[in-house]
């Protein structure tokens, strides 16, 4: 095989995912380690080379070897695979407050009210005895000035009780549980009485202490709000105080992938150093000196911008790059790439988790294949053309690899990516060096100033211009969902119509015929079985009500006034329920005009219940607002569903107790404790 380690990641990428998401048991995948590894020994002793049965089953056995072996990493540094696990320990499932010593090991998160932080479980206090116990956990201490100062490698004592994660209460809503269990968080607490104990120094530390130090160059230079904000995105990836608008019109136009430090930021980086190398003309007997130095920067910008999946990935790549220079060996760019990624998944196997992780991967390997295929398909001869040229051609090949796992992830897609990439790639170019240079001159206020001030011009017209491509009818593709089964599809699809156009084979002209017939036909039986659904969806937001009517694609949004006036609640928690069922704009009823009446949709009455009701009909869905004193569900007995929103305070005088009850209703259904209540007609 060509790229051999290519087979490698794949097979180890099946072993990693197989392990994350069904837990094999331990012993059993030991034994069958030892068992491929002692069957290849055997074939290699036994029978001879030439063989073909050797040559079949060797390829079997070590195919099967590193599948057991990304099974076996996983369970290396799973920390719940550990029997001194925080989750194992008695204390924590009797939910009850208990001291716990904690390292930080992640930059916290400021939000409005709270200081949001990753930490390491050191040790837990139970009945004055100290257990040691692992495992990492998310806390959210009050924002002050004492918690914001809080780094990595700081240690803290918290009085608190965990939760552990609990599933989305909504249909489709995003899975933030599932996603801090890819990161190994399972438990999660708010935390109001905490001590700061000491610190210790790690890599992450020194990390964020520069980054900080960056941070406060750019805001002596005069760098405000949105302009400091991007600023801080482009060049270090700090995210923090970006806003949703700004963060909506780089996504809404294609150019998100610039404001999370990437392979594109690495790669400039790489460019400045070897650039500057040329221009200096070091002679070629430094070759180990000069790319000992790019490894050195590389590495540095690696960590001030806080070493995540997609910066490690490139920065991993390039080390191989220059270590293979330095002993003068051919370098395939495709197993330099297998080969990060298997260094990579070695050290954090739950690496392939990470969204960042898996675009940055797919985009390398579509640049590396498909971009000189299309930009020779058109040949330019003027230099400024052929730079454009260039660019489209990159953002095409990127654009191919990615776009399936995009609308997997995101339900969207920019359809005039190429117009922001060819305005946002060059200006991404200046403003590196331009960042890098206000960091490097600080010392001399005057020239940051200046710097800052030409940053500022950039950012904004940055900002216009992609406000103005927003603007553009039909820029955005939006509410698409796909499952992973058409994701799958879909990139099969790629790769059928990549082979057809380097082999021309008429046997898969019919196969590419038939699958996209298929992903068609899929998507047009989808819309029909929407088209035929009647129900009615009451969801579970925190402090709000919201109810959808929903028929066909057209639907009624039932919701209070401060939740209609709040996009970002409603993007989190029902956005995706329309997408999914691919509904039009909603109609939209106030709830609070609607308190303390009925109505009646579709021959179901529908009552919106609080104190003030005395209505004696019988209802099919009695939905309980706050204000409806709790001991007198009784006089709902008829109601053949009884819905509490989540809003309810529950205290002693206005607790349920069915057992009360001289009649128990025929369902009662908790949007708090069960989440949303779906009835499909």
């Amino acid at each position: 095989m060509k790229y051999p380690l290519f087979k490698i990641v794949f097979f180890l990428i099946i072993g990693i995912y197989i392990e994350i998401n069904y837990h094999l048991f331990q012993v059993e995948t030991y034994l069958f380690f030892l068992f491929t590894c002692l069957s290849l020994l055997f074939l290699e002793l036994v029978l001879k080379n030439t063989s073909y049965t050797k040559k079949f089953f060797s390829e079997v056995l070590i195919a099967l070897s590193i599948v057991f072996s990304g099974i076996l990493i996983v369970d290396f540094k799973s920390d719940s695979q550990t029997k001194n696990y925080i989750g194992n320990a008695e204390i924590i499932k009797e939910k009850r407050k208990f001291k716990t010593n904690l390292a930080i090991y992640h930059p916290i998160f400021i939000s409005q009210n709270s200081v949001k932080i990753k930490c390491e479980v050191i040790s837990i206090e139970n009945n004055s005895t100290i257990e040691k116990h692992i495992g990492k956990v998310l806390i959210y201490l009050p924002k002050d000035s004492l918690s914001v100062m809080l780094l990595p490698g700081d240690e803290i004592s918290v009085n608190c009780f965990f939760n552990q994660l609990s599933n989305p209460k909504n249909p489709h809503q995003f899975n933030y549980s599932k996603y801090l269990q890819s990161k190994q968080i399972e438990y999660t607490a708010f935390v109001s009485d905490w001590t700061f104990l000491g610190s210790s120094w790690t890599l992450k530390r020194f990390s964020t202490i520069v980054r900080n130090r960056c941070l406060q160059s750019f805001s002596e230079s005069g760098l405000k709000s949105n302009e400091f904000a991007i600023a801080s995105a482009l060049t270090f990836g700090y995210k923090d105080e970006l806003n949703q608008f700004v963060k909506g019109v780089f996504s809404k136009t294609g150019a998100m992938h610039v404001l999370a430090v990437s392979g594109l930021h690495v790669g400039i980086v790489f460019l400045l150093i070897s650039s500057l190398f040329k221009f200096l003309k070091i002679s070629h007997r430094f070759k180990i000196f000069q790319q000992m130095v790019l490894i050195f920067f590389v590495w540095v910008y690696a960590i001030i911008t806080g070493l995540s999946p997609s910066v490690l990935r490139a920065a991993t790549m390039l080390t191989f790059f220059s270590v293979a220079e330095i002993f003068n060996k051919s370098t395939n760019i495709y197993n330099i790439l297998a080969c990060s990624a298997i260094f990579l998944l070695s050290i954090d196997p739950y690496l392939i988790t990470d969204v960042g992780f898996q675009l940055s991967f797919f985009a390398v390997t579509g640049i590396i294949y498909l971009y000189p295929i299309i930009f020779n398909l058109i040949f330019v001869n003027n230099y400024i053309l052929k730079k454009i040229w260039s660019i489209i051609s990159v953002s095409i090949a990127a654009q191919i690899a990615t776009f399936p796992l995009s609308i997997y992830y995101f339900h969207q897609f920019p359809n005039f990516f190429l117009l922001s990439n060819l305005l946002v790639i060059p200006l991404v170019f200046i403003l590196l060096i331009i960042g890098l240079c206000i960091i490097a001159f600080n010392f001399l206020p005057y020239v940051s100033i200046f710097l800052g001030k030409i940053l500022t011009i950039i950012i904004s017209f940055i900002v216009k211009a992609l406000s103005l491509i927003e603007s553009i009818p039909y820029s955005l593709t939006d509410g698409l969902f796909i499952s992973v089964f058409e994701t799958f599809m879909l990139y099969l699809l790629i790769l059928l119509i990549l082979y057809q156009l380097r082999f021309n084979s008429k046997f898969l002209n019919f196969l590419i015929l038939i699958i996209g017939v298929f992903i068609v036909s899929l998507d047009f039986s989808e819309d029909q079985k929407r088209l035929d659904k009647r129900s009615i969806v009451v969801y579970s937001i925190p402090n709000h009500t919201a109810i959808d009517l929903i028929e066909g694609k057209n639907h009624f949004f039932i919701a209070d006034k401060k939740l209609l006036e709040n996009e970002k609640l409603i993007n989190n928690y029902i956005r995706n329920n329309w997408d999914y069922n691919d509904l039009r704009t909603p109609k939209i009823l106030n709830y609070d005009s609607l308190i303390s009446k009925s109505i009646v949709w579709k021959n179901k009455s529908i009552g919106y219940i609080n104190e003030k009701w005395n209505f004696s009909s019988d209802l099919d869905f009695a939905i309980i607002d706050k204000d409806f004193p709790m001991n007198k569900l009784e006089s709902l007995i008829n109601s053949k569903t009884i819905i509490i929103l989540p809003n309810i305070t529950y205290h002693k005088k206005n607790k349920i107790n069915t057992q009360s009850f001289s009649k128990i209703p025929s369902f009662i259904h908790e949007l708090r404790k069960s989440g949303a209540y779906i009835y499909h007609f």
